[in-house]
């Protein structure tokens, strides 16, 4: 155990040094130095003898190295043989925590070689502990016979494997077992002819736990996932995969840190199914891939000195066969992807930034998923900003800012489209009524050209051109209060837009906006209200659109309101109701709790068929959807329940009920789950409903699985 201190330094002792006195406690003591004259090994008892070559140290002898701290009822020392035995509750600790116990240590320090019977060892970190009847130590390596690992109390473990022999590496942290048994309250109940592991925390290549399931559509499901970490910034994990009934495939993970320590992550995989199963749901595809994305950084390319001192990169990139494929592998890539609906988003943006200036390159592509074909969708790819920040214009008060846009709108089937934009704003400002008013004034310059290609014959699309010059007229007041016992702050606004002169010729689809075309007037207030401790209560925010140069004159009137009732209560609604149709278009509610005990939420989500279509929110299509959860824990239980609810259709579109059982080293759970997904078959997306119990068994932090029973 030390042998390397031994062979660096050598072993300065004489009769002189060896009855030494410590200044620390005044024990008889033993000292080994190195060239520098630093103390590097270090022998101290109550009591200690010197015969001939031997040094006897009786009552808490004590070794220390630069490493190891050791303690036993007695030690002896051979300065010849440069061996110490040290026996009787011997414990060695590691920094501060404790690393192993024994009963009788040997430990040359010649040979780097130690025999430990019998033998104990604990890593404070994880909990983990390797006890067994004989221990061998030499270079760094413990040959360890009659083995029992686990994480759990000592006396009476829970779980533990058992193994007629192993080897632990202390430099790796890296833990073999031959024939191993896992017990479960001295019972076994699984071999394995060969396990290896790692004991520590550290990164390291390797096997992961792997996922057991059956189902009654694809058979029996087993998954593999394969770690690699060569090197302390990058990682990725390989996971082959098996449905008996239905295919195979693989996935991957892959993860990179940068020298701004932000996290490249990618994910990428294929799944391929018999032409049993393609033919028997009569799938859209036979072969499911994807690849996703996500990586954003700041000061790419430049600095501090530069005229453009900050850039940015920002990717979310999500390209996929089908929705399928994030139903063939982990949650992860599911819950990475900018999912709308159906509509799925991939962005790639980058921006350089100076004081006065400002330059974006953009990228947008959607993908259809309950569509058979993204051919018709229109993508933008790419689009080309320049803005100049807002700057005063030769006096107080006036200032003015410049923006142009490029956007390419392409698809491989229908009109595509490139579109030109300028903007200059000349923008007045004035507070009135000691500053309790802001009003604002700002003429605006616009222009804006479409050029059509890849028209479909019989369709006539004519470049649009549009110039316009409107104003825009701001009133804004901003109002703070503090009363006894809360806070409260108010603002009002009133944006009226008013059409000045234009000139519109050509053709202009309803892809297109055209801003200043027509007098708009936008009405909007927030309040929100605070306790004495600055702490936010509610929150209360509405806003009212007019047209009123169009057919439907009064848009959307939408209020929110959020209500923190204390730490663990909350509440939201937001409200979108159309004055055309006298009634609700969209509608969210939602209340929540978050205790110490208990967690739950109940939400109800709406909107008609008539609403307004937004892609950039996700709203489309007509919704009404009830669902709710509750998670109750107690010491070493957490049962929990969840639901989605058509209540127009009728049909809960997902329950589950569960429970998860856990102490410090085990856990089990069982839950039961009921959902409908999605599945694109030749007619396009149709449901697929899905029933299934999943059982999840964990030895932490050795070993954890899922068997999933479905039909």
């Amino acid at each position: 155990m030390f042998k390397k201190n031994a062979k660096k330094f050598g072993i300065a002792l004489s009769l002189s040094a060896t009855f030494a006195l410590s200044s620390l406690d005044a024990r008889p003591s033993v000292k080994q130095f190195n060239t520098k004259q630093e103390v590097v090994f270090e022998f101290l008892a109550d009591d200690m003898e010197f015969n001939q070559s031997v040094v006897i140290g009786k009552g808490h002898a004590t070794v220390i190295n630069l490493d190891y701290y050791i303690s036993a009822n007695t030690a002896v020392y051979n300065t010849k043989t440069r061996e110490i035995t040290l026996s009787g509750n011997v414990n060695a600790y590691k920094g501060n925590a404790l690393y192993l116990r024994a009963q009788e240590v040997t430990i040359k320090l010649q040979d780097d070689y130690s025999f430990l019977e019998p033998f104990y060892m604990q890593d404070s970190t994880s909990g983990l502990w390797v006890e067994a009847k004989s221990a061998e130590y030499d270079k760094n390596v413990y040959q360890i016979q009659d083995v029992a690992v686990s994480t759990c109390s000592v006396n009476n473990p829970i779980w533990q494997l058992k193994a007629s022999e192993g080897k632990y590496d202390t430099g790796k942290e890296w833990l073999t077992l031959w024939h191993p048994r896992l017990c479960v309250y001295d019972v076994p109940v699984l071999y394995f002819p060969y396990l290896s592991f790692s004991a520590g925390y550290k990164r390291k290549s390797g096997l992961l736990y792997p996922l057991f399931g059956s189902s009654n559509d694809d058979g029996f499901i087993y998954s593999q996932p394969i770690y690699f970490a060569p090197q302390d910034w990058w990682d990725m994990t390989i996971t082959p995969t098996m449905r008996t009934k239905r295919g195979g495939g693989v996935y991957g993970e892959f993860r990179i840190a940068d020298d701004k320590e932000q996290i490249l992550w990618a994910n990428f995989g294929y799944f391929g199914d018999s032409n049993n199963y393609q033919n028997t749901y009569d799938l859209e595809n036979q072969e499911h891939y994807g690849f996703q994305l996500k990586y954003k950084r700041k000061d790419l390319l430049t600095d501090l000195q530069n005229y453009f001192y900050e850039d940015g990169l920002y990717a979310d990139i999500s390209q996929i066969s089908d929705v399928d494929y994030f139903r063939l592998t982990d949650d992860k890539a599911h819950e990475e992807a900018d999912l709308q609906g159906k509509l799925l988003t991939s962005r790639l943006n980058y921006f350089l930034k100076s004081d006065t200036d400002y330059v974006g390159i953009y990228g947008r592509y959607y993908s259809d998923l309950e569509m058979t074909s993204n051919s018709k969708t229109l993508q933008t790819l790419p689009q080309v900003q320049y803005h100049r920040q807002i700057d005063k214009l030769f006096v107080d008060n006036f200032y003015y800012s410049f923006d142009y846009q490029i956007e390419h709108f392409t698809r491989p089937i229908g009109y595509r489209a490139v579109q030109q934009e300028a903007q200059l704003p000349i923008l007045f400002t004035q507070s009135l009524a000691s500053e309790y008013l802001n009003l604002s004034i700002s003429p605006i310059f616009y222009a804006t050209q479409v050029n059509y290609n890849h028209v479909e014959e019989g369709i006539h699309l004519k470049t649009g051109r549009y110039i316009t010059q409107h104003y825009q007229f701001k009133a804004n007041t901003d109002l703070a209060k503090q009363y006894e016992n809360f806070g409260h702050t108010l603002s009002f606004e009133a944006l009226y837009t008013l059409p000045g002169f234009k000139d519109k010729t050509g053709d202009f689809t309803t892809f297109f906006t055209l801003p200043g075309d027509s007098q708009e007037l936008r009405l909007s207030a927030s309040q929100h209200f605070y306790d004495t401790n600055n702490t936010l209560k509610l929150s209360h925010r509405i806003r009212q659109y007019f047209y009123l140069e169009d057919d439907e004159r009064v848009g959307e009137l939408e209020n929110e309101v959020q209500y923190f009732y204390d730490y663990s209560w909350s509440f939201l609604s937001d409200i979108f109701y159309a004055h055309s149709e006298n009634r609700i278009s969209e509608a969210t509610h939602k209340i929540y709790h978050d205790g110490e005990y208990l967690s739950a939420y109940f939400g109800h989500f709406f909107r008609d068929s008539f609403a307004k279509v937004d892609w950039s929110r996700g709203r489309y299509g007509e919704a009404n959807y009830i669902m709710a959860g509750v998670e109750k824990g107690f010491a070493n239980l957490n049962l929990f329940a969840s639901l989605g609810y058509d209540y127009k259709e009728d049909y809960f579109k997902t329950w589950q009920v569960g429970f998860e059982a856990s102490v410090r080293c085990f856990s089990v759970g069982l839950k039961y789950v009921s959902e409908i997904y999605p599945m694109l078959t030749t007619r396009g997306a149709e449901a697929k409903d899905d029933k299934y119990v999943l059982l999840t068994i964990k030895f932490i932090p050795l070993l954890s699985g899922d068997v999933k029973v479905g039909r």
